[in-house]
């Protein structure tokens, strides 16, 4: 009987092992690999433009004092006309550290002008864009000291007077406690280090976009 026992469980052990030997060879439908699939030009363009980029920028603290930061491209996505971007950089040093909050600027920069120099802006925004909230303001609102320079009176009397400037315009830019011609030195004249570090920004991007998108 024990004899008999042996043999049979010596049989069901070598059925078992032919049955799982053959299960082995037989690829599963749900765990086998998917063939290499090539990338779209859009799961391209979203894979290159995840990485961060950086851009040396020349920022001010009270009285002028510079230093060399670098500014991140958050995002940039381009398309015939113009290319969109999302730029974040330190709002201003001259506060304490535990404020020295980012703002996030939005722009898009024309890409079809015949010279890089004539490339200008065609939108900017700390807030909103089509619906979207597309920047931030990290510097303080309103400004220190100056309680009528909110964020919105910046954005209509600075800010928005770089809609349709060039890289010309920009770069003849004076640097610190100055104003790209377009923008009414009076009126911003309290903000000189938030307005000098936002310019010296778009300066800075301008030098990439040109390098960029309009060479060869």
């Amino acid at each position: 009987m024990k004899e008999q026992d042996s043999i049979s469980r010596r049989n069901f052990l070598i059925k078992a092992g032919t049955i799982l030997g053959a299960t082995a060879l037989v690829p599963l439908s749900g765990c086998s690999p998917r063939p290499a699939e090539s990338e779209n030009s859009e799961e391209q363009a979203v894979r290159e433009t995840t990485s961060a980029t950086t851009i040396p920028y020349t920022q001010y603290a009270s009285g002028g004092v510079p230093s060399d930061l670098q500014a991140v491209i958050l995002f940039e996505n381009a398309n015939a006309t113009f290319t969109k971007y999302q730029v974040a950089f330190t709002s201003c040093t001259c506060r304490d550290a535990a404020v020295n909050y980012s703002s996030v600027m939005y722009t898009e920069i024309l890409n079809t002008k015949e010279t890089p120099d004539e490339a200008s802006i065609r939108q900017i925004s700390f807030a909103k864009n089509d619906g979207y909230t597309v920047g931030a303001w990290g510097d303080s609102n309103p400004v220190h000291g100056q309680p009528t320079y909110t964020q919105e009176y910046l954005d209509d009397v600075f800010v928005q007077k770089f809609v349709e400037v060039t890289k010309k315009d920009v770069d003849a830019w004076g640097g610190y406690g100055t104003q790209i011609a377009k923008v009414d030195v009076d009126a911003v004249a309290g903000a000189t280090v938030s307005t000098s570090n936002i310019t010296s920004v778009i300066q800075s991007l301008f030098s990439y976009h040109a390098e960029k998108y309009y060479q060869g």
